[in-house]
């Protein structure tokens, strides 16, 4: 069997969707995102992710790095000192949150597969 075979659907590809605030912080904005994940030759839990926002019509890269990712439970994570996004993958949608170090759940993801 192969490395990548697993339960969880294929996450390669382009995933678009909304990246909603989640408390009334007044640095947080809704946005509109795409998020890019790439796998990783020989490396079934890891994921290139790179995110981007929408504004003025044009993606603007906000981040781009490895996530970590469970393909049995669809589970993606990339976690610092100061936060964790947890998003999960289920069949053409990843559903998930950004969640600072004191608990605080700041936003909300909900991205659809893009075909």
């Amino acid at each position: 069997m192969s490395p990548l075979k697993s339960a969880a659907p294929p996450v390669a590809g382009v995933w678009r969707g909304e990246s909603v605030c989640a408390t009334p912080a007044s640095a947080c904005t809704n946005e509109t995102v795409v998020y890019a994940i790439k796998d990783v030759p020989n490396r079934a839990d890891v994921v290139m992710v790179t995110a981007s926002k929408i504004v003025d019509g044009a993606a603007v890269t906000m981040g781009s790095g490895p996530w970590q990712f469970d393909r049995s439970s669809g589970m993606l994570e990339w976690r610092t000192a100061r936060q964790v996004w947890r998003l999960k993958v289920t069949d053409d949608r990843i559903e998930g949150t950004l969640t600072l170090a004191d608990e605080t759940v700041f936003r909300k993801v909900s991205l659809k597969k893009q075909k």
